[in-house]
């Protein structure tokens, strides 16, 4: 049965509106709930507090503290970066015409970890930011080059990066061994990511990229509509599809390479979150990008609470939960596909 445009606003509506409830009641619960809990009310203390308002009183030192201090740059970080992941892939998805894009498994999230690596034992957070963006861009680039053919066979791009992934994930581990241990976080935060090593300043730099790569996706999204009716047929409409395919994976290198320097690789969010948000938002990319930028900040933050709380005080790598969600999903679609 064919969807009328009223049908997907309405579907579109709630739905948004069901992810965006869901996604703020897991920030409170992430502001809440760890190794020291702090009651909601005292939660509602302290951000009123740092607005001005103090309308639920003066908060604790130590509800201040461990919320304001400790855990709101970790859920800050979790949302910004599971917002771009998400819209990276939607990208990707949409340029390639294939729910199985994804910009960790073709190959720039491990190409992203080396050059953060590298940045790391030079410059701290923002040394591993900037060195993620460099080797992410790069990295999408050679991807781009295994492929020439791409626009012809977007499969192609994809089968090329796995196995570019696959030996530039060997090479994150010979970077950061051959580091000096006590600056570069350890090869788990790199392969497996983590939200543990969050502070304002590290956020402040990551959001500063992110916005400027998720905005220059935004600004895509019309010409994403086109190739959907295929490569060859977008170039007849106009469209440069070489040129548009180069530009869009610098973007989404940069911008996952940003995402790989305070997080570390975090996988499956840029395939689980787009597929899933398509048939609430519709075909349009415009509305697929802000559908996929609010789940996937509610579904990182979501993971990154149950990687803390699940094996407590042991606290798991965020990637090792995304896995667990996004495995399933992957090995369902490869075994939906015989040309993949």
């Amino acid at each position: 049965m064919n969807q009328t445009p009223d049908s997907y606003r309405s579907r579109r509506r709630w739905g948004l509106t069901a992810i965006g409830v869901v996604a703020l009641g897991v920030a409170f619960a992430s502001l809440s709930l760890g190794a020291v809990d702090v009651p909601l009310r005292e939660v509602g203390g302290v951000l009123s507090s740092k607005i001005g308002l103090g309308w639920l009183g003066e908060p604790s030192a130590r509800a201040t503290s461990v919320v304001w201090g400790l855990r709101m740059p970790r859920l800050l970080l979790g949302l910004v970066v599971g917002a771009a992941l998400a819209a990276s892939g939607a990208g990707l998805q949409g340029l390639l015409r294939n729910d199985l894009a994804d910009p960790h498994l073709i190959g720039i999230g491990p190409g992203a970890a080396i050059g953060a690596a590298l940045g790391a034992s030079a410059g701290g957070v923002q040394g591993a930011i900037a060195g993620g963006i460099v080797t992410g861009v790069l990295t999408s680039f050679a991807v781009r080059r295994l492929s020439r053919a791409a626009s012809a066979d977007p499969n192609r791009l994809i089968l090329s990066g796995v196995a570019l992934g696959a030996t530039l994930s060997a090479w994150v581990g010979f970077v950061v061994f051959g580091s000096d241990r006590t600056v570069v976080p350890p090869i788990e935060f790199w392969l497996l990511g983590s939200l543990s090593t969050a502070t304002w300043r590290g956020v402040g730099t990551v959001v500063v990229f992110l916005v400027v790569g998720v905005g220059t996706l935004f600004g895509l999204a019309r010409t994403l509509d086109l190739l959907v009716l295929g490569h060859r047929e977008a170039a007849h409409l106009g469209v440069d599809v070489d040129l548009f395919i180069t530009i869009l994976l610098i973007v989404v290198g940069a911008t996952v390479g940003a995402t790989v320097g305070a997080a570390g690789v975090v996988v499956f969010v840029g395939l689980l979150i787009p597929r899933l948000i398509r048939p609430i938002t519709g075909p349009f990319h415009r509305h697929i990008l802000f559908g996929s930028l609010l789940a996937g900040a509610g579904f990182l933050a979501l993971s990154d609470l149950v990687a803390r709380l699940v094996l407590e005080p042991i606290e798991l790598p965020v990637g090792l939960v995304t896995s667990v969600a996004g495995g399933p999903l992957f090995l369902w679609l490869v075994s939906r596909r015989r040309n993949v």
